[in-house]
This record gives structure tokens, C-alpha cells and sequence, in this order.
């Protein structure tokens, strides 16, 4: 499955992205505090960014 982004990545994003082995990230929830940090793994490849999570479902 594959979404179209409505944020388009400059390339030093990208190059910054992609360079890295394993970034936190975290949602909010509707009342707006931030869920917990969930390890991810990128990949670059070209001008896109694939991510997967570091340590599979939870």
C-alpha cells in the first residue's frame, strides 16, 4: 500500500533522513499529548523514505 505525502522533503531532509540508522518518533492523541517514542528504521532510495519499525508489532 502506498499514501501519497502531502509534505514534500527538501533534499537536506532527505539526505539528513535517510543517513540515519534508527529514529524515535511519536504521535499525539486528540487531546493533543504526545504517545510514547516508537523506535524506526529509514531507508532512502532515491527520493523516497521507507520506514519500518524497529522491533515489529506491539
Amino acid at each position: 500500500m502506498e499514501f501519497e505525502m502531502a509534505h514534500s522533503w527538501t533534499e537536506a531532509e532527505l539526505t539528513k533522513i535517510g543517513g540515519a540508522e534508527e529514529l524515535q518518533i511519536s504521535s499525539n492523541r486528540r487531546d493533543g499529548t504526545a504517545r510514547p517514542y516508537v523506535a524506526i528504521w529509514v531507508v532512502r532510495a532515491d527520493n523516497q523514505l521507507y520506514v519500518r519499525s524497529a522491533y515489529g508489532f506491539r
